[in-house]
């Protein structure tokens, strides 16, 4: 089956998945006056027949055409934790692999960010603004937000228009399969809510694109 456009939830999340977030390194890539407001692994897999592959290359790449903020050059990541890598693995063969054709072997990328706000720093979860990433398919894997306001995630076909054609706050467990030839995405920043308290929104970005 194929899907320009899925919006739902998966069922649990572990607590180990949670608490995994607060040990990302910070995104040295991206900062402002400062400020790193981006934190991240990244690790790829390939998947067929419901068999997995996982590679041990952590490089991302983007053109320029694809993220003007940090594209251009190879950006290397630490790698996802293996017992958080191994449950994100199990998400995706239980919750995603619906929307995709069997026969097909795919390369996923998986993308766990933290994006942090303070007092006088906004979080950005976008900070290329409205784009495409270049692989056939994106998902977009809430996991959790604190003490934060904004974060509307948005899509439409046509950049020029002055309208979304979908726009929604991903709360906890809540996921958008995107086809990510077809929606140009984006989403607001974050800004804090309390600023006594620490906020964060958290989710895994995994990327998705058919390979021989």
């Amino acid at each position: 089956m194929n899907y320009d456009f899925i919006k739902g939830k998966i069922n649990t999340l572990d607590l180990k998945i949670l608490k995994s977030f607060n040990n990302l390194p910070a995104d040295t890539n991206e900062k402002i006056k400062g400020f790193y407001f981006r934190f991240r692994r990244f690790s790829k897999f390939y998947l067929t027949n419901e068999v997995i592959l996982n590679n041990k290359d952590t490089n991302f790449f983007q053109p320029k055409s694809s993220n003007r903020y940090t594209g251009g050059k190879i950006r290397k990541f630490d790698k996802l934790e293996s017992s958080i890598l191994n449950k994100i693995q199990s998400i995706v063969k239980k919750n995603f692999l619906i929307y995709l054709e069997k026969e097909k072997k795919y390369e996923f990328g998986i993308h766990q960010l933290r994006i942090k706000c303070g007092k006088d720093h906004p979080g950005y979860p976008v900070p290329e603004g409205w784009h495409k990433d270049g692989f056939e398919k994106i998902i977009i894997l809430n996991v959790d937000s604190k003490n934060i306001s904004g974060g509307t995630t948005r899509l439409k076909s046509k950049i020029n228009s002055d309208k979304d054609d979908f726009a929604f706050m991903l709360n906890k467990k809540e996921f958008i399969l995107v086809n990510d030839k077809k929606f140009f995405h984006y989403t607001d920043p974050i800004n804090i809510f309390n600023e006594k308290a620490s906020a964060y929104r958290d989710t895994f970005v995994i990327t998705i694109k058919s390979v021989k």
